[in-house]
């Protein structure tokens, strides 16, 4: 317990805190902004403006295109490239030519170009508002700004090969491919209050998005994933820590029992009770100390496994393991509180005359237990039953020690596997009931298209400003009549024409109810609107209030769609030649973007499924071994009297069913309470996890806990088996 204690906290502790150090320092050394503006265009009088706030220490401007490359194929490939020339974030170049602003060509991020297997020095043919142009790849970088880059909002995972950003200089952006417009992001160094609304009243309807390090997905999902390891290492080392303390004073106490006739010859001897107790206590310290020690030498090894796990995920130039001053101090704690609880079971047992040892094997004064009051009830149960249960009351400790490893395990067991099923139900319920379409369609230029394609579902999504809300913007999703969205209320109800319905992540944490009034400004609109919280819809993805095209147009809105959803089946021609087609994205895609995702974690499940199995079965065979030692006497005395082996399996059997039961049922509660505490880590204020158990996943939790304790109970039913009644029932020599 010592040895998994040390390996789980500074195992996990080497990942997560490698990850943080590994991320300031790519942040620190990349200069990385603190906000970023989008918008249709600044001038020179927003830049004035945005500078004159205060809080504001310094702002770079920048000029974002979207290009496609491979035209025409099954799959696009859709890149974003910065201009770099005033750019506060500086990227990290990795092979190639530094960043040159008088060199035509570009840059692009070295994950999109490992996936298609672009080198530096090739020329790509890529597409940009409909024309053709050739650009020479020039170098290959990483962003502190795209970390965890996933292209766009609709997919919750990196998707390299369809997917990549770059930089290229102003004379490629000009000359190459003929941008004519202004710069349109803003970065942004300082957070003053109330930047949103001083932001909005600056560009007003020209305002696009605002995003800082909390908000802006490339970023602060690598941030919290920090967190998320952190709170499962201090949560596993707290469970091994607390049995560590229980086995070692067990342990000591078992062995000071056995060896009570040494203890009676030292104080004879002359030994003091305080040399005896030390070396009694010193036993804590070589247990304790050869379980760390091998726990810190292993640690690494666990710590880049887990490290590994989430390099798929994250682009970072460097990757470190990394430990701080608290390993140090749980090594020193796991030492001490073996130390602890080896003092505490020695300092009983060496107080008294060494006759008294000498007489050997003292037995425990039997005591009634609470049970035997009720009279009616106690005479029901058989011999087997009572001598189990006084047994279990009179050693409080091994029975504290056993439903307290049982509990945890079932806990541990019941969030190791509920994990990957609620994140699995997530991706379920969203690909196949609340949205219900085969491919996503951007065509920015709504009015124009809109006649040639009658069929499907429009969907105008825009970043807002919500009034009152949590702090951040939400996303303003508006619908026109169709049955591709079908999300729903918490009382199971479609979306109606009456008002605002929200969504139920984004009502906890701003404090929404239903009739409650809400304003809402939309960014790339300008205007203040106010509805009646109508709904809480229960969707997990897109948080932030779903409007209908209808209400939102009663309300004086413009209804600008650039989404329409589709099936397969509505339309003849081929979509993706179509020009006014910017890109398209089919929900097989996204769905199996959505279990990458969960494949990426699958090795951090499985290690808490794999550590609650060996608590399970470390702790009752423990406890087995500790009840076997302690009442070999008593077996032999009751083998003497006429019992059978099989009735002497049968009574250890009730004690371990009684402890595993006990534990079992403490354990539902806990792993309900740690899945839905542990899945909230992985939510954002843009996607909420909620935690979802199947009795598929109790009954194989339970499944397995019975299985480690019957399998140890067996093991243990085999030294009964064996057992010498001779040995154990001689007397003093």
């Amino acid at each position: 317990m010592a040895f998994l204690s040390i390996l789980i906290f500074v195992g996990l502790q080497g990942a997560w805190h490698g990850l943080e150090v590994s991320l300031n320092r790519y942040i620190n050394d990349s200069d990385l902004a603190d906000s970023w503006v989008m918008s249709t265009g600044f001038n020179k009088q927003d830049i004035e403006q945005i500078n004159a706030i205060k809080g504001i220490k310094q702002t770079g401007k920048s000029t974002r295109v979207q290009l496609q490359a491979a035209r025409g194929t099954k799959k696009e490939k859709q890149l974003y490239l910065d201009t770099f020339d005033a750019k506060l974030t500086k990227p990290h170049i990795v092979k190639g030519e530094q960043l040159q602003e008088n060199k035509h060509g570009i840059w692009l991020n070295i994950e999109y170009a490992k996936a298609n297997k672009i080198k530096v020095g090739d020329s790509r043919r890529f597409s940009f508002q409909g024309k053709d142009v050739f650009l020479t790849v020039l170098g290959l970088v990483q962003s502190a700004d795209r970390i965890y880059f996933t292209g766009t909002e609709e997919f919750i995972s990196p998707n390299h090969s369809d997917y990549g950003y770059g930089y290229l200089s102003q004379p490629t952006l000009i000359e190459d491919l003929g941008y004519q417009g202004k710069a349109n992001m803003l970065e942004l160094k300082g957070q003053p209050k109330q930047i949103r609304e001083k932001l909005s009243t600056i560009l007003g309807s020209r305002l696009l998005a605002y995003n800082d390090r909390h908000t802006l997905v490339d970023v602060s999902d690598a941030l919290d994933r920090v967190g998320q390891i952190r709170n499962l290492s201090y949560l596993f080392s707290f469970i091994f820590i607390l049995l560590a303390i229980l086995a070692m004073y067990t342990t000591i106490r078992r062995m000071i029992e056995t060896q009570e006739k040494e203890i009676a010859i030292l104080k004879a001897l002359g030994f003091s009770n305080w040399k005896i107790g030390w070396h009694y206590t010193s036993f804590g310290l070589l247990v304790g100390g050869t379980g760390a020690v091998l726990g810190a030498m292993i640690s690494p090894v666990m710590s880049w496994f887990v490290l590994g796990t989430q390099q798929e995920m994250f682009s970072l130039p460097s990757w470190t393991i990394a430990y701080s001053l608290s390993s140090a101090c749980v090594i020193i704690l796991v030492l001490s509180v073996c130390i602890l609880a080896s003092y505490l079971a020695s300092r009983g047992a060496i107080k008294g005359l060494p006759a008294e040892f000498l007489r050997g094997n003292k037995q425990k004064a039997g005591r009634k237990v609470l049970l035997e009051r009720v009279t009616s009830l106690w005479q029901v149960l058989r011999f087997e039953q009572r001598w189990a249960i006084r047994d279990a009351l009179s050693n409080k400790v091994r029975l504290l020690m056993g439903i307290i490893g049982v509990a945890f395990g079932m806990m541990l067991l019941i969030a190791g596997i509920g994990m990957p099923q609620s994140i699995n139900h997530l991706v379920d319920k969203a690909y196949h009931k609340d949205f219900n379409y085969d491919i996503r369609l951007h065509m920015p230029n709504y009015d124009t298209v809109k006649n040639n394609y009658p069929k499907g579902q429009w969907v105008d999504i825009k970043q807002a400003q919500f009034t009152p809300d949590d702090g951040y913007n939400r996303l303003l999703i508006v619908m026109s009549d169709g049955d591709y969205v079908n999300i729903k209320t918490e009382s199971g109800k479609s979306v109606k024409s009456d008002g605002i319905y929200v969504t139920k992540d984004f009502a906890k944490r701003a404090n929404l109810t239903v009739g409650q009034t809400l304003k809402v400004t939309p960014y790339l609109d300008g205007k203040q609107y106010q509805f009646d919280i109508k709904g809480i819809i229960t969707s997990e993805t897109n948080q932030g209030a779903y409007l209908t095209q209808k209400a939102f147009e009663k309300a004086n809105g413009r209804f600008s769609p650039s989404t329409l959803l589709v099936r397969k089946g509505d339309y003849d021609h081929d979509i993706e030649s179509d020009q006014a087609v910017v890109s398209s994205i089919k929900m097989q895609d996204q769905e199996k973007n959505a279990n990458d995702f969960v494949a990426s974690l699958m090795s951090i499940f499985l290690m808490i499924v794999g550590f609650a199995i060996l608590l399970v079965v470390v702790v009752l065979y423990n406890l087995g071994s500790l009840n076997f030692v302690e009442r070999s006497r008593d077996y032999a005395t009751l083998s003497v009297l006429g019992f059978k082996k099989q009735e002497l399996r049968q009574i250890t059997m009730l004690e371990n069913i009684g402890t595993t039961a006990i534990g079992w049922c403490l354990g539902l509660p806990l792993g309900f309470w740690f899945l839905d505490t542990y899945v909230q880590t992985f939510s954002t204020i843009k996607l909420a996890y909620t935690p979802y158990v199947t009795w598929h996943n109790i009954l194989l939790s339970t499944i397995i806990v019975v299985v480690c304790a019957m399998s140890t109970t067996l093991f243990i039913s085999r030294r009964i088996k064996h057992l010498d009644m001779v040995q154990a029932l001689k007397g003093n020599e």
